[in-house]
């Protein structure tokens, strides 16, 4: 047990500390300069981007549920989240390459992540995406806020090796934030210029409606443990996770959605209406009340599911 022994007190202290450096907007190589500073980092943050990584692989399944990939490389690895979600989500998973440019989160990762390989090869690399290194080979990528931590020219220059990379698909998340929405939007626009196709969350690969003024994301719900919530001071046994994702894949979707949730749920006695986004656009889906199975199926989603058009019919 690796949090066995250790100062609860001292981690919140290492915690706070490492999320003054990224509020800061500094990067890993600043803000994690031990083993302790990882550990720190994984109790507060892994659950997160644990779960914002799943939420990304398992909306692409909806849209690919064919997705078998054998081999992963997860870039700017940290201490292994998205390694272990996709482990989670895709039992076809043989070979695991985790790589990250800062020796504490790999030390960690291999602690971490090796048992989430369930046997199969597992390797971790150290490399740094500032500096355009090549890149191994394989069927998923992820990158799991990584592209925050780079300059944005850095940004263009690495996002076609990212694609170059994913034999089958590519997989990315950052924050749910304005600038995080931009940089995902930039990679949509780059890559479906680069031939490749969108699993999710877009259900179209036209332009991309969000006006300036807005940005996509969901809100993804992360379950706390008792050690999460002391180090970040939370009374709450969760918290909302707003994350900015997008999976690309070689081969279009067999099944893709009709539109995906963009926004909260709005219902009243008339009714629900969802703010949705589909290939015509930015688009406000109503179910009345009194069209009973219609309605009951609405209230059933929530931001960031997607709407296929068996939900729509009846």
């Amino acid at each position: 047990m690796l949090l066995a022994g250790r100062s609860r007190r001292d981690l919140a202290g290492r915690s706070a500390a490492i999320s003054t450096v990224y509020r800061q907007r500094g990067n890993s190589s600043r803000a994690l300069l031990s083993d302790d500073d990882a550990l720190a980092y994984a109790v507060a943050r892994m659950p997160a981007t644990h779960e914002a990584m799943r939420h990304a692989i398992a909306a692409a399944l909806d849209a690919c549920p064919q997705f078998a990939p054998a081999s992963l490389l997860d870039v700017g690895c940290g201490p292994g989240a998205a390694a272990i979600a996709a482990a989670d989500l895709l039992p076809s998973l043989r070979a695991f390459t985790l790589a990250d440019r800062n020796g504490p989160f790999l030390r960690l990762a291999r602690v971490l992540a090796a048992s989430a390989a369930g046997g199969g090869a597992f390797d971790v690399l150290t490399l740094d995406l500032a500096k355009a290194p090549p890149l191994p080979k394989a069927d998923l990528v992820t990158a799991g806020y990584v592209l925050a931590e780079l300059a944005p020219q850095t940004v263009d220059r690495i996002v076609p090796a990212l694609w170059e990379s994913a034999g089958m698909a590519l997989a990315i998340t950052e924050p749910g934030t304005p600038d995080g929405f931009a940089r995902i939007r930039r990679v949509r626009e780059q890559l479906l210029g680069a031939g490749a196709h969108v699993a999710a969350p877009c259900t179209h690969e036209g332009a991309c409606p969000m006006p300036n003024e807005g940005w996509c994301r969901a809100p993804v719900r992360v379950q706390r443990s008792r050690d999460h919530r002391a180090l970040k001071g939370g009374a709450l046994a969760y918290e909302d996770e707003p994350v900015a994702y997008l999976v690309l894949t070689r081969a279009p979707p067999s099944r893709p959605a009709a539109y995906r949730i963009v926004g909260p749920a709005v219902a009243t006695k008339a009714g629900v209406t969802l703010q949705t986004c589909g290939a015509d656009g930015l688009t406000a889906l109503h179910a009345p009340s009194r069209e009973r199975e219609k309605h009951k199926r609405f209230k059933r989603l929530d931001w960031g599911d997607a709407i296929s058009n068996q939900v729509l019919g009846g």
